[in-house]
């Protein structure tokens, strides 16, 4: 038995909106001992439209309870039933959880407000497992003055082992993208720009999709440079990191993109990838490498646009062996576990807090 290692899954559901991603791995929350097995649960679509409308009452500060309440359930059932699979599939190794990080499904996020919210009952899934949950992780971090995202670095770091002095630059695209900077000990963190929320919405709107696959569609149209490069004047673009960005901050300049569908969502494409280039450009010293995760890294339009912009090589986590959709339900069974364990979770370099602070709130059963 590995000291202070514990059984963890991770539940994660992202600013794509598409599911519950569910991670179980073995890990002390420094090392990652063994990632165990991993499942995914689609989001029906009568919840998607209820989450969204929800995000859109919280930002115009609106509130409707028993729609908040009928929502928060249907996502815990949901996310419960993604733990149960997972246990049902390592049933054959007799492995129990001995905690579950659960993020929930974020619908407001304003660190200038003091205010990030994810929807979804911790309370409820502990008494149904009778396993300890970690939960809201990024109050804390908001609270003493950070940006409460992203939270993800220190398990990219713990995840690509690099080689000491070369730079590496790993990016998320979810619905918003983010990058981590890895440079020896040195780690920088910050959401850079949209992922692949506004391509995401557009596809469910013209095609009835849910995303663009491969990037066929963005790969058909043309790019409409005056209005990418009008949204890369956006005051978010110039203000330093670490920075952080709620899901909807850039559908602000959908109605104001003219031409027919497929062109739109090529523009949309190319300014994500111009957004992640400029990120990656900031820093003193340019990656030697670019490792791309979460569903975006399965565009290549985007991909192809990243490496022709920036000349910097391009992978994805699966050329390390490792699976890009579960990257993020991995690293909240880790964050679990360093908050358990009162380890940091956020540092000055990656949300912007003063000192590295755990964080986290540990529900029990009843």
């Amino acid at each position: 038995i590995l000291p202070n290692a514990y059984y963890s899954i991770g539940l994660m559901s992202g600013t794509s909106m598409d599911g519950v991603d569910a991670s179980f791995i073995l890990s002390d929350g420094i090392t990652i001992h063994d990632i165990i097995s991993s499942v995914s649960i689609p989001y029906p679509k009568p919840l998607i439209k209820n989450v969204k409308d929800l995000m859109v009452s919280f930002a115009n500060k609106e509130f409707n309870r028993n729609k908040f309440i009928r929502v928060s359930d249907e996502l815990s059932e949901l996310n419960l039933s993604a733990v149960n699979k997972i246990i049902d599939i390592t049933n054959q190794v007799k492995i129990n959880p001995d905690l579950i990080g659960y993020h929930g499904q974020t619908i407001f996020h304003s660190p200038e407000d003091t205010v990030t919210f994810q929807i979804g009952n911790p309370q409820y899934l502990t008494d149904r497992l009778k396993v300890p949950v970690v939960s809201d992780f990024r109050m804390c971090d908001i609270l003493n003055g950070g940006e409460g995202a992203p939270l993800t670095p220190i398990y990219h770091r713990a995840k690509i082992t690099i080689d000491q002095g070369i730079p590496v630059a790993i990016v998320n695209i979810g619905g918003i993208s983010n990058i981590t900077y890895l440079n020896g000990e040195n780690i920088e963190a910050f959401d850079c720009g949209p992922g692949n929320c506004i391509i995401d919405d557009l596809c469910r709107e013209y095609y009835n999709i849910p995303f663009d696959d491969k990037g066929k569609i963005a790969s058909s149209g043309k790019i409409d440079h005056d209005f990418v490069n009008n949204i890369l004047g956006d005051e978010f673009f110039n203000k330093r990191p670490p920075k952080s960005l709620d899901r909807n901050y850039f559908h602000k300049y959908i109605p104001s993109i003219h031409g027919i569908s497929n062109d739109k969502i090529t523009s949309f494409s190319y300014l994500t990838a111009c957004a992640i280039v400029n990120a990656i450009e900031s820093f003193d010293v340019m990656p030697h490498k670019i490792v791309l995760t979460g569903g975006g890294s399965k565009n290549r339009y985007i991909i192809n646009k990243i490496n022709e912009i920036s000349g910097v090589g391009v992978s994805i986590m699966e050329d390390f062996g490792f699976s890009s959709q579960y990257v993020e339900a991995e690293a909240f069974a880790y964050l679990a576990i360093r908050c358990f364990r009162g380890l940091p979770i956020t540092f000055p370099t990656t949300t912007g807090i003063d000192i590295p602070m755990s964080g986290g709130k540990i529900y029990n059963p009843s």
